[in-house]
């Protein structure tokens, strides 16, 4: 059996799809959202997850995106 290393599970150890957590916001209006660096973006997908049930999605690495 291969292991994979890339992406990241459920509490039961289902592999959760990046593409399919939804985006709140927040995130459409940051600096970093769909940014080109693959580890940076689990690490948004992964708070996105963990937040996924609350009221309110809260990020510290929020940044406004500039307008040009």
């Amino acid at each position: 059996m291969e292991e994979e290393i890339n992406g990241f599970s459920d509490d039961d150890g289902n592999k959760i799809d990046l593409h399919s957590i939804s985006k709140p916001g927040l995130c459409l209006l940051c600096e970093h959202d769909d940014w080109d660096d693959w580890e940076e973006n689990l690490l948004c997908a992964m708070n996105r997850w963990d937040q996924k049930d609350g009221e309110k999605f809260e990020c510290g690495a929020f940044e406004k995106k500039k307008l040009i």
